[in-house]
């Protein structure tokens, strides 16, 4: 009997002894796990395409003979107009007094047309860029001292921007602006151009004083204001192909003649439209009518 009793003591024993172990693994289980670092899934990337800044290339060149309006204004004395008595008709033809200068341009700011560069236009003509909805130039010929005394204040009076045609050898005499005076243009918002050596007409001359008309003025307009020269107005507006293919060997981008009409086309860069602005306002306002 007292053998049964140790046999059923002993294994109470072992069985308490194993309890104990059981429990003892069963927390350290729970312990080791609550040590372990939570781990979250890791997101899939994302699938959908990055948005890219749209690119100006987005823009469509037009074809060479896309017709379009834009009118190109110019302009030659800018003073106070000239008696009859002490004047010719011409000399007051190509006169617009500054009441009359200020005048456009107020008609332009009121009427919501817009002064661009003619370099906005050759971007339009090179890539298709937007030109404003009422865009016009504004340019001048000669380098005369009333564009520097009248014209260019006014330009920046109304926020506007020109671009002046210098004939180099008449630069520093009389009635005419001096170079001082154009560079200070230049570094203000103006462009310049040029607008030959003596103001010779270039289809009546021979290829050696073409050449010399064409290259040696821009040379010395790019020397005296430290910037690229490379647009042209024809003096009197006289060209053939021949002045244009010696006009693109000396490295210009574009030239202006004079016409009476505000079409565009990209291939007339070389004999961009412009038009005579006298001094009343209607020779303005007449030919913006519809645009």
């Amino acid at each position: 009997m007292k053998n049964f009793f140790f046999v059923i003591l002993v294994l109470v024993i072992l069985a308490a002894i194993g309890a104990v172990i059981y429990f003892y693994q069963q927390d350290d289980i729970l312990i080791k796990a609550d040590s372990q670092p939570s781990f979250s899934a890791t997101p899939l990337p994302k699938t959908s395409q990055e948005t890219l800044p749209p690119s100006e290339t987005n823009y469509q060149k037009p074809a060479e003979d896309t017709l379009f309006k834009m009118p190109v204004f110019n302009y030659h004395h800018i003073r106070p107009m000239p008696s009859v008595a002490s004047s010719t008709i011409d000399d007051r033809a190509f006169t617009v007094s500054p009441e009359g200068f200020e005048a456009h341009l107020k008609y332009f700011k009121d009427n919501g047309y817009q002064t661009i560069s003619l370099y906005e236009l050759l971007g339009y003509f090179d890539a298709g860029k937007p030109l404003p909805q009422k865009a016009v130039a504004i340019t001048f010929d000669d380098g005369r001292y009333g564009q520097y005394k009248w014209a260019y204040p006014l330009l920046k009076k109304y926020g506007m921007t020109g671009t002046f045609f210098i004939t180099t050898d008449w630069v520093g005499k009389t009635d005419f602006m001096t170079w001082p005076e154009i560079k200070e243009m230049s570094e203000n918002g103006m462009t310049i151009g040029s607008h030959s050596l003596d103001h010779a007409p270039m289809n009546k001359v021979d290829d050696q004083q073409l050449r010399a008309e064409l290259a040696g003025s821009r040379k010395i307009l790019e020397e005296k204001i430290g910037k690229t020269v490379d647009l042209l107005a024809y003096p009197g507006g006289s060209y053939n192909s021949h002045v244009i293919e010696l006009a693109k060997e000396a490295g210009y981008q574009a030239a202006m003649s004079v016409y009476k009409i505000i079409d565009q086309a990209p291939k007339y860069r070389y004999s961009i439209r412009r038009f005579h602005a006298d001094d009343w306002l209607e020779s303005i306002t007449e030919k913006l009518v519809g645009y």
